[in-house]
């Protein structure tokens, strides 16, 4: 666990509640788990040090993400919300690993020798690390969880963090990190702020939303051939059902599949020209599941 002085900016965390969307609490339980890969170009022996991206991490959360130190539950209105209590914050798990292999071991290259992915299945199975931690609100201090892993005579480290879906999607999570980054490499200016700061009123985005006229939805041509979906009628306030289901159990064995450009493109021709590469994947997935 980290030490209690990187933690004093998270003080002037505001007591708050956050809600969430009905589709924020449908992916109660699931995890975003991602791992960076940064090479030590300059052959720098303070690389990425443990201390800098724990305070980058616990300053930009204190000043724009205080829901990442928050805890689910269901309000007094039957609302969904991360509930901020600067009492009783879910505090990060930040910690260094160090593996005895370089990280070479675990890349994958493509055929023109530029690094493809790291290969997490045989990091699992060879390094000696036989998991890294999950996410969890089961358990205190464990909401954001990251490691900095440092690979024995090698120019790479990794960045791992987990963190629940609930609080961000794709498109957030990688401007969380790029805000961290950004953050971190700017921490010896105490009065620095985020060139584009993140927006977290939701009220922003519901205002939005109004002022938008609906458009017709894509037709994919996987879809013609389907009949339509039977409408639901949904409970009037789903919250507790969505909060209370358990967290999914972690695959043990997982895979990477990795396309190049050229093999979107000819999914996309194969599913829907008309369509963008995103619709066309998320359709053929949408099918195949």
């Amino acid at each position: 666990m980290l030490a209690s002085n990187h933690y004093d900016c998270l003080k002037s965390i505001q007591a708050q509640q956050i809600e969430l969307s009905t589709l924020d609490m449908a992916t109660s339980g699931i995890n975003i788990d991602e791992i960076y890969i940064y090479k030590n170009s300059a052959a720098d022996p303070q690389f990425m040090p443990l201390h800098r991206i724990a305070s980058g991490f616990c300053k930009v959360v204190a000043e724009h993400y205080p829901m990442l130190v928050g805890r689910p539950l269901v309000n007094d209105e039957g609302k969904g919300v991360i509930n901020v209590d600067p009492t009783n914050l879910c505090l990060p798990d930040i910690a260094d690993i160090n593996v005895e292999h370089p990280a070479e071991d675990y890349m994958e290259s493509s055929s023109d020798g530029k690094v493809a992915f790291f290969n997490l299945h045989k990091f699992y199975k060879h390094s000696g690390v036989d998991e890294l931690p999950h996410a969890t609100y089961t358990k205190d201090h464990s909401a954001a969880i990251v490691r900095i892993i440092r690979f024995r005579n090698s120019d790479y480290a990794a960045l791992y963090i987990s963190f629940s879906h609930m609080l961000f999607d794709g498109i957030g999570a990688t401007a969380f990190f790029n805000n961290w980054a950004e953050c971190t490499r700017n921490l010896d200016n105490p009065s620095y702020q985020l060139q584009t700061p993140p927006v977290n009123d939701r009220k922003a985005v519901s205002d939005y939303f109004a002022s938008v006229e609906p458009t017709e939805p894509p037709h994919i041509q996987h879809f013609r051939d389907q009949s339509a979906v039977p409408i639901m009628k949904a409970p009037g306030s789903i919250a507790p059902l969505l909060l209370s289901i358990p967290e999914r159990p972690l695959f043990k064995e997982q895979h990477l599949i990795h396309f190049s450009k050229e093999k979107f493109e000819q999914i996309r021709q194969d599913v829907d020209p008309e369509q963008t590469t995103n619709l066309a994947l998320a359709a053929l997935l949408t099918k195949v599941l």
